[in-house]
C-alpha cells in the first residue's frame, strides 16, 4: 500500500473519530471542535504513517483498513498519544516502524516501561516488542471494545489485587505493583 495514501487514510480516520466523539459530547458544535482538535493530531500522525511505512509488506493493506474502520477508536487514541509524546520530544524510530504495522517511538512514557496505545508503541525494545505487538493485535481484534476493557481491567486489578495470588510462584513472582506492571500485565 502506498505510504502517503496510508498516512492520509489514518489521518482522516483520526479526524473522523474526533468529530464523532465531539458530536456525541456536544452535537454539531462538538463535532466541529472534536474534528478540528483531532485534526491537529491527525496531521503529524498521518505524516508518521507516511514516513515510517508501518503498513508496508504482507498484510499491510488489511491492517490499514482495520485500523481506519473497526479499530478507528484505538487509532484515534494512538494518534493523540503520538502527538503528546512527539511534543515532549520523543522521536519516531522510522527503521523499527517500517513494515511492523505499528508506530515505534524511541522513549517510554515512564523510563524502563513500554506503553502501547492503539498502533503507537513508546519505549519498546527488541526484547519486549512481541508483547507490545500483542496489544496492537488485541486492539485490532476487539476494536471499540478494547480501550474500555483495558480500563476495566486496570480498575479491577487495582481494587481487587488478584495478581497477589501469583506471589508464591518462584518463576512468576508478582508481589508488588511494580512487579505487576513488569511481569503481570
Amino acid at each position: 500500500m502506498g505510504a502517503a495514501i496510508a498516512g492520509w487514510v489514518q489521518g482522516m480516520a483520526t479526524t473522523g473519530v474526533g468529530a464523532v466523539m465531539g458530536f456525541l459530547a456536544g452535537g454539531r458544535v462538538g463535532a466541529a471542535v472534536g474534528g478540528a482538535l483531532s485534526g491537529i493530531f491527525a496531521i503529524p500522525f498521518g505524516r508518521a504513517v507516511a514516513r515510517g511505512q508501518p503498513y508496508q509488506g504482507p498484510g499491510g493493506l488489511r491492517r490499514c483498513i482495520v485500523d481506519a474502520t473497526w479499530s478507528a477508536l484505538n487509532t484515534w487514541a494512538g494518534a493523540l498519544f503520538y502527538g503528546v509524546l512527539r511534543l515532549r520530544g520523543n522521536p519516531l524510530d522510522v527503521d523499527r516502524t517500517r513494515g511492523r504495522g505499528s508506530i515505534w517511538l524511541v522513549h517510554g512514557v515512564v523510563p524502563r516501561y513500554a506503553t502501547t496505545i492503539g498502533t503507537v508503541k513508546a519505549g519498546s525494545n527488541e526484547r519486549i516488542d512481541r508483547h507490545e505487538e500483542v496489544h496492537v493485535l488485541q486492539a485490532r481484534l476487539l476494536g471499540p471494545l478494547y480501550l474500555p476493557l483495558v480500563a476495566v481491567n486496570y480498575v479491577i486489578a487495582t481494587l481487587v489485587p488478584y495478581w497477589l495470588l501469583f506471589s508464591d510462584r518462584a518463576s512468576y513472582s508478582v508481589d508488588s505493583v511494580a512487579a505487576y506492571f513488569e511481569r503481570g500485565v
